[in-house]
């Protein structure tokens, strides 16, 4: 199943409500935010691949130039056309965001493995040998097989460099390897990866959803 890219609309709802439509029935999972409390939460627990601008109120504009600083999260500040446009023309939002979303394809790295420190060495880790990783203390401990190995990083930091379509956050302690998950029990809300039982967020839920294959 290919993943559908994920944008966060910025503005009113006046503002998102049409390009919302237009840009979820080009094949985009689109969220919107109108509020600076609203953005961050979505920013933080589910990071989208692009965030476009159509408005930069309530706050929104300090809110923007912080995503500029940080630089980790693909920004398109979007100017709507003017009134009398030729409307048969390719929606300009579409194709915005199609050209910004292909340029963030070409500059992404699709690494297959990392290297972490042990003592004095560098130890190389595949990416697919990576069952989950959670939160301990001030590191992140990422489990390898029967080992794991400290980083000091956050998970938030740690997504940011790891492939969107294997990994996804399941809790604000967890993030697992969807191809390492052996069942999901939606009632009980605990992911089972080997002999480990991962627990599921609520908050996180809906997005675990939209990111595994159902038949």
């Amino acid at each position: 199943m290919v993943r559908k890219p994920s944008i966060l609309l910025l503005g009113s709802d006046s503002a998102t409500r049409t390009h919302s439509a237009e840009l979820t029935e080009f094949g985009c999972d689109v969220r919107v935010a109108s509020k600076v409390a609203e953005a961050a939460g979505l920013c933080l627990f589910a990071p989208p691949d692009l965030v476009v601008v159509l408005e930069q109120k309530n706050g929104l504009a300090d809110f923007v130039e912080q995503l500029k600083v940080q630089d980790k999260i693909l920004l398109l500040e979007w100017v709507p056309v003017l009134a009398g446009t030729d409307q048969d023309e390719s929606t300009p939002i579409q194709d915005a965001v199609e050209e910004a979303l292909q340029e963030l394809e070409q500059t992404r790295i699709r690494a297959k493995h990392f290297f972490t420190k042990v003592g004095n060495k560098l130890r190389r880790i595949h990416l697919q040998d990576v069952r989950f990783i959670e939160v301990e203390g001030k590191y992140s401990a990422i489990h390898v097989g029967e080992r794991k190995y400290n980083v000091k990083a956050s998970l938030k930091d740690l997504l940011l460099k790891l492939p969107t379509e294997d990994f996804v956050r399941v809790s604000r302690n967890y993030v697992i390897n969807i191809d390492r998950v052996t069942h999901i029990d939606t009632f009980q809300f605990v992911i089972k990866i080997d002999n480990d039982e991962i627990p599921i967020s609520r908050t996180y839920k809906d997005e675990l959803m939209k990111r595994i294959q159902m038949l």
